[in-house]
């Protein structure tokens, strides 16, 4: 049987960057770029013709937006998974994103291979973050509904379950062990074992397991569901956009 590539689009403004990650993506046999747009306006018309699983998409671009984008494909296109790829960095800016159809939030220096794990990540389990966001802000988002992932509740062992319970409190993998007097290499084989169970792709998606499941005590509301700050303009080199991308896969 021959495996299905999951195809997706790429949309920015920035040509080079574009065919910087373009070229990059092609190297995995199991991904496949449909198609490449400048702007928001061109991706609408791409998606009249060709319907990829996934969307890389730019906030910041001309003629039309990332966030207006990402609202008419949520509109017109509910079964396509948007992930954000971009220069801000303010984690006020994703629930507002999430409302507006969002299901993954990258920065533009991310490895490769994030962005790989982040497609599959939106695929599997409808949302994706990186570790750089806040272990807090994410059960915040969770346990205030902003946005309901997939992870289903599986059998887990009561020293999984500990562990968890310690990676949502934000302790490493050298003082989880330390706490429970186990090696720092059985503690990595307990946490391999965890994202395999789970189908979480990273210490991000075990916090939303976590909160889902009701395996953590829920946070106190706080200051990070404020309504976003407004996009700044990013006056960033092209070159320096891509040259971070190319550096963080060396």
């Amino acid at each position: 049987m021959v495996k299905t590539k999951t195809a997706i689009a790429l949309v920015d403004d920035h040509s080079l960057f574009r065919n910087a990650l373009c070229s990059y993506l092609k190297e995995y046999t199991d991904l496949e770029v449909l198609f490449q747009a400048s702007n928001g306006k061109e991706l609408l018309e791409q998606l009249n013709t060709f319907q990829p699983e996934v969307i890389l998409l730019d906030l910041e671009m001309p003629v039309m937006d990332g966030v207006e984008a990402a609202s008419l494909v949520k509109k017109d296109y509910p079964h396509i998974k948007i992930i954000i790829l971009t220069q801000h960095k303010e984690d006020g800016l994703i629930p507002f994103l999430i409302e507006k159809g969002v299901h993954g939030f990258l920065t533009k220096n991310t490895s490769i291979e994030v962005v790989r794990d982040a497609i599959f990540g939106v695929i599997q389990n409808d949302y994706y973050f990186n570790d750089k966001i806040s272990i807090q802000f994410i059960k915040e988002l969770v346990l205030t509904k902003k946005f309901v992932p997939l992870f289903e509740q599986v059998k887990l062992h009561e020293r999984e379950i500990e562990i968890i319970k310690l990676i949502c409190e934000e302790y490493t993998n050298k003082e989880i062990g330390e706490i429970l007097h186990l090696s720092y290499r059985t503690i990595d084989v307990y946490r391999a074992s965890i994202l395999e169970k789970t189908g979480a792709r990273n210490t991000a998606g075990i916090v939303m397991y976590a909160v889902k499941n009701n395996l953590v005590e829920p946070p106190q509301i706080n200051a990070y569901l404020s309504p976003p700050p407004p996009l700044r303009t990013s006056i960033v080199e092209l070159s320096c956009s891509c040259a971070h991308f190319k550096y963080s896969v060396n």
